[in-house]
């Protein structure tokens, strides 16, 4: 190949490389807080602590509230999903919004503190608890108005836990309510039909001394993309399931009316809402709105908590560790890089919501984390930047008490459980 041709070649090759990057070349996302976010940081400039902090907006979660349970009438019981919502007054405000005492609880240290703080509730265990975990709770239970006996239902999943339960029980010389686990096509555990816990029911009939049967709970998330409707075969499925369990406790004599018959969480609750076989329905994340839960079934819900974090360092260009060619020719395809923020923290399970056009893939730190930015975005040392949790459980656990917000103003500091007793 003549020289000539080569490089002809060469320069065409090029030539289709700069067009394609042009072609793909980022435009200006950033941009200042819009009005909400910049009163926000006001508030926390003002009035914060300095650290990272997690804020509720309580208008926003009583809006939640009030649209998650619509339609909730007696006999069908809301019951509030703990480890999503993990601090007692925040819990108090929702039971007494939603006027419920229902709680569905998953963490051994926060029942010990439900008993302790919320003695009136009624609880059920989320997940089966291993049996030095029950024997756990029992030993740390202080609170003589918490009726155990009467106002736990643990969770049972098979017929092993239930002889484990069983024997507790009588070396305690307790009672304890028993629910079962349901496998309703998540798979994660539990009775998956009627002739399967079969053998469990006829155990715990037989042992009224320690055991009373109390219901049944199933979880089936994977009916979260299922169209709205309560015909569709996935969830008639489920409910079929349902169904063969309490024909089966109804041969026995029990009534399904006087015991807990559970389902849904906040990806499934709508689906519920002609259905009248289960009189007891949980949600929790759905009254804060993570990004994990931005489904069809709660569109009408709205974000209502934010980690809002003070930037530390600024620089008005871009600074990239090792490369110092790269940092000053990237701003130049892709000005969304043009300076960098360094945060308070960082790394968490959350994306930024505001300022708009922030960029953190230049490396994760839980200390100082470096976000991007365009020209567009104006913050200064000390203002707040705002991400937005993808879950709230365990995330909510990580800034100390809740900043709540009302009308605009900083109105109290909410204390979250901690994750042991």
């Amino acid at each position: 190949m003549r020289r000539r041709t080569l490089l002809w070649g060469s320069a065409a090759i090029t030539g289709a490389g700069l067009a394609g990057a042009a072609l793909w070349k980022p435009g200006d996302l950033g941009g200042p807080h819009n009005q909400y976010f910049a009163g926000m940081n006001e508030i926390l400039k003002s009035q914060g602590p300095g650290r990272p902090v997690m804020v509720l907006d309580l208008d926003r979660a009583n809006s939640n509230i009030d649209t998650l349970t619509a339609g909730f009438e007696s006999p069908r019981t809301y019951r509030i999903v703990v480890k999503s919502l993990p601090s007692v007054p925040l819990l108090q405000h929702i039971m007494q919004r939603a006027g419920t005492r229902a709680l569905m609880v998953f963490h051994q240290p926060f029942l010990n503190v439900i008993a302790e703080k919320i003695w009136d509730s009624d609880v059920l265990m989320g997940k089966p608890m291993p049996v030095a975990a029950v024997r756990t709770f029992y030993a740390n239970l202080r609170n003589p108005r918490f009726n155990a006996a009467a106002q736990v239902q643990w969770l049972i999943d098979s017929e092993e836990r239930l002889e484990q339960y069983l024997a507790l029980a009588k070396n305690l010389g307790i009672k304890m309510r028993v629910n079962f686990e349901l496998d309703v096509g998540l798979h994660r555990g539990g009775f998956a039909s009627a002739e399967a816990s079969s053998k469990a029911l006829a155990t715990t009939l037989a042992n009224p001394t320690h055991l009373e049967f109390a219901g049944f709970m199933g979880y089936e998330p994977h009916l979260a993309g299922v169209a709205d409707t309560y015909d569709h075969p996935a969830m008639r499925k489920v409910l079929q399931i349902y169904a063969a369990q309490i024909d089966q406790i109804k041969q026995h004599g029990l009534d399904p009316a006087a015991l807990t018959i559970n389902g849904a969480g906040s990806h499934t609750i709508r689906l519920y809402e002609k259905d009248r076989l289960l009189n007891d329905l949980s949600a929790g994340s759905g009254i804060v709105k993570p990004s994990d839960f931005d489904t069809a079934h709660l569109s009408k819900q709205q974000a209502a908590f934010y980690i809002a974090t003070p930037v530390l360092k600024h620089y008005d260009k871009l600074t990239i560790p090792g490369d110092p060619a790269f940092a000053r020719i990237l701003p130049l395809w892709n000005p969304n890089t043009a300076q960098v923020y360094f945060i308070y923290g960082g790394y968490w399970k959350a994306g930024v919501v505001s300022p708009p056009g922030i960029q953190d893939w230049m490396y994760h730190s839980t200390n100082q984390q470096p976000m991007m930015a365009s020209r567009s975005v104006n913050l200064k040392v000390d203002d707040y930047m705002f991400l937005r949790p993808t879950q709230s459980e365990h995330v909510m656990l990580q800034f100390g008490d809740l900043v709540v917000l009302k009308d605009g103003e900083l109105t109290d500091q909410w204390p979250v459980f901690q994750q042991t007793g």
